[in-house]
Order: structure tokens, then C-alpha cells, then sequence
């Protein structure tokens, strides 16, 4: 396969450097340029801070660092944008005229032309990007991902969704610091406490959570019926978002047939040879005690982890705990998975034969 050529803007954040880790030396893409604002003029080695373990090919870490808006966009077939949502709006929309933009920012979640994309879950709305394209007459489109707070959520409501229906679904987080970028919560605030309350987050949870797990109709996307709350708090763990969810099933079902639907899901993107795909999407733990930030999610960046699962004593309630890696699947990694899935399906580079 000869790789897709690929630029990244806000490269030496926290998500831009998810991005690179990912990227750097992938079978199928290439990345020529890299871009930020800090650190312009200089190479990448001299931008790159010490969120991920990972160490980057000699010829990304000597890549000089160019403008956001200096991308050439002759020599791009894809750009991985981490760029924050207040300068996301205006920059992604003028790539997208001629490029595919694969986004982090929340700038373009809520537009009815536009996918909140994990194709794990929601694999189908890939072609409301045809639509985006016609409406906006643009060449290429924009695909964000979610809040780094709804993917675990999402990923683990979906094979529920599917198979018993949802009536109500409340959600109280326990959110790691990198949730929050770079350079994130001062460590005076966080340090030994918790955090009740992180504005935006608790509405970005309702509206992504209906949205993702939608349905699309043609010309937009219907979004799921039910009720959906959160309560998301910041706490002094470092990766990793934990949830605690409390559902109510529309037709009743055991905890066992919810374990099984659990183990049985694939995901939109199993059986496609994508090399980030999570395999498996879920990852069921019937100790109590499980899953753990600190025990769990080393190795699993892509995986979505389950437990503690409950009947509660409401009709056709249930209780269970999410873990999901919020810089890997909620941002970087996960934003080069759906350029893998549209790339199978024709939307980035040439079709695939």
C-alpha cells in the first residue's frame, strides 16, 4: 500500500504528540510536516515534552517545526489537527476545503453535518461526511472525535443499546489530570484532591452520547432516545478516565446477557486489518476490584475495560464501572484510527483496491 501523506498542526501538544506516537513509522501514513506555534523554526525534539514514553524515529525528531497555517496543502492527502477549539473553527474549515481533517476539537461536534466519530461504535455515520462535503462544497470534510469523557461511555452503552434498548443512563466521572492538556490543573488545586466539577464537560457527555450512538438518516443523524446525565469530576491520576454508570434497560435482561453482549462485541471496525483497532473492544472484568488506572490500563490504550457489573434496585437497573484511556482511544491514537477506517472506505487517499 503506498502511504497517505499526512501534516499534524499543534504537534507538541498533548493530543498533537498522540498523534506523532501513532503516526511515526505507521504502515500506512506518512507524516511530511509537523506544525505548532511555540516552537516554530525549530526541530521537533526541541518542542517535545514528556507526556508519553514513547520514543520517535530520528527523522520526526529533527522535523522542524513549521506554522499551523503553513501547511502545503499540494503535497497533503490528510491533516491530524490537534489544534484547541477556539482557533479550530475558523483553521480546520479552511484545510477542509481541499483536504480531509481529522480533528480533536470540539469546533464542528454539534453540527448536524457532521459526525462525532468513533467508528468502533458508530462505524455507519462515516457517510454523513459525503453530505458534509456536498452541503459545504468542500473536497475534503472535517471528522472530530469526542469528548475523551464519552468514548469508554459510548463504546460500553453500545452493544447494550443494541441488543436491550436504554430508558436512562447516569454517569459520574473520574477524570485524570491529561484529560485536561497541557500544562492541565495547577498541582496545588489537584495534589491530594479531587475536583468536583470541570466546566462544559457534564453537557458535552448528554448531547455527544445521543449523537454517537444515533442513527444515520440520509441527511443527518437521528440521535438515540433516552435520558442521559452526568456529574464529571477532575481527580490526581495521571491517564485513564474512570466512570461509574447507572442504566436503566428498556426490556429486561440478566447481568449474564449483558457480560455475553459485552464479550461479543466487535466494534464498526473489526475484521478491516486496521493496525490500530482495538482487539477486544471490551475488555470484561468480573473482580470487583477491577478495572484500575494504575493496574489495568498499561498496554491497553485502545481497549475499553468493564466491571463491578450489578443489578441496583431500580426497574430493570443495572450498575457498572468503564475505564478508557483518554489521550490514546479519547484523543491521539483514536484519531488515527478513524483515518484507518476512512481510508478503507474511499474517504482519504486513493481507494483501496
Amino acid at each position: 500500500m503506498e502511504k497517505i501523506k499526512c501534516a499534524i498542526i499543534a504537534a507538541t501538544g498533548m493530543a498533537g504528540q498522540e498523534f506523532v506516537d501513532a503516526l511515526d513509522q505507521h504502515p500506512w501514513f506518512d507524516i511530511v510536516s509537523l506544525h505548532g506555534d511555540s516552537t516554530v523554526g525549530q526541530p521537533f525534539r526541541a518542542g517535545r515534552k514528556g507526556f508519553t514514553s514513547k520514543e520517535n524515529s530520528p527523522e520526526i525528531m529533527d522535523m522542524i517545526i513549521q506554522k499551523n497555517d503553513e501547511v502545503d496543502l499540494d503535497q497533503v492527502e490528510v491533516i491530524f489537527s490537534a489544534l484547541p477549539s477556539s482557533v479550530a473553527k475558523q483553521v480546520e474549515a479552511e484545510f477542509a476545503q481541499t483536504t480531509p481533517v481529522i480533528s480533536t476539537a470540539s469546533a464542528y461536534r454539534y453540527e448536524p453535518d457532521v459526525p462525532i466519530f468513533l467508528p468502533v461504535v458508530n462505524g455507519a455515520q462515516w457517510e454523513l461526511l459525503k453530505v458534509q462535503q456536498e452541503k459545504r462544497g468542500w473536497k475534503g470534510f472535517i471528522a472530530p472525535g469526542p469528548n475523551c469523557t464519552t468514548v469508554g461511555l459510548v463504546v460500553a452503552l453500545r452493544p447494550i443499546y443494541e441488543k436491550f434498548g436504554l430508558k436512562t443512563v447516569h454517569m459520574t466521572s473520574m477524570q485524570a489530570i491529561t484529560g485536561g492538556g497541557y500544562p492541565g490543573v495547577a498541582a496545588f488545586d489537584i495534589v491530594g484532591n479531587v475536583i468536583p466539577y470541570i466546566q462544559d464537560e457534564e453537557g458535552k457527555v448528554r448531547k455527544e452520547t445521543l449523537k454517537i450512538l444515533g442513527q444515520f438518516n440520509g441527511d443527518g443523524i437521528t440521535d438515540a432516545n433516552f435520558l442521559v446525565d452526568a456529574k464529571c469530576n477532575r481527580v490526581c491520576t495521571i491517564d485513564g478516565h474512570m466512570e461509574s454508570v447507572f442504566i436503566q434497560t428498556e426490556t429486561p435482561c440478566s447481568t449474564e446477557e449483558i457480560l455475553r453482549a459485552w464479550r461479543e462485541f466487535e466494534g464498526d471496525t473489526a475484521n478491516l486489518g486496521l493496525p490500530n483497532t482495538p482487539d477486544p473492544a471490551i475488555i470484561v472484568y468480573e473482580d470487583p476490584f477491577r478495572p484500575q488506572p494504575r493496574i489495568d490500563l498499561p498496554g491497553h490504550g485502545m481497549n475499553t475495560m468493564v466491571g463491578g457489573l450489578a443489578e441496583t434496585v431500580f426497574e430493570n437497573g443495572f450498575k457498572f464501572t468503564v475505564l478508557s484511556h483518554n489521550t490514546e482511544l479519547g484523543a491521539g491514537r483514536g484519531g488515527v484510527l478513524s483515518a484507518e477506517y476512512l481510508r478503507v472506505k474511499g474517504m482519504i487517499g486513493k481507494p483501496v483496491e
